[in-house]
């Protein structure tokens, strides 16, 4: 008999994204109490991963049970996730062919005012 109380929280999914015991953390409204007499440490009572090796949340609650989401529901909701931003390595990249865009039109703009001149000095 270890005596904490063991909860999990879910998302408005019912999607489980945490999972506690009383030894640590106080319950939140809405927690769900799945125990009354587990172990100090959560995951001594349930030693899987709550998440799997892409960061996604491995468990739904769905009427009092612990059921796990199916390969399909992960990859859409993977597919569903706005893009990594870019890393600093890749935004200086993205800033130096800005860079040279930006001189490559200034340089066919310099070209073409230096034309216009030649073409009104020739008419004067």
């Amino acid at each position: 008999m270890d005596g904490y109380r063991l909860y999990i929280r879910t998302d408005e999914a019912g999607v489980i994204i945490h999972g506690f015991s009383s030894a640590f953390e106080k319950p939140q409204e809405g927690d769900i109490l799945i125990t009354e007499d587990g172990p100090r440490h959560f995951h001594l009572a349930w030693p899987e991963p709550l998440i799997n090796e892409r960061g996604q949340y491995r468990y739904k609650w769905v009427d009092g049970e612990r059921i796990e989401r199916s390969q399909a529901e992960l990859d859409a909701e993977w597919a569903a996730r706005p893009p990594a931003p870019p890393t600093e390595s890749e935004k200086i990249a993205q800033l130096e062919s800005d860079k040279l865009t930006l001189m490559e039109s200034m340089a066919e703009l310099y070209e073409m005012v230096l034309a216009l001149q030649n073409t009104g000095a020739e008419q004067a």
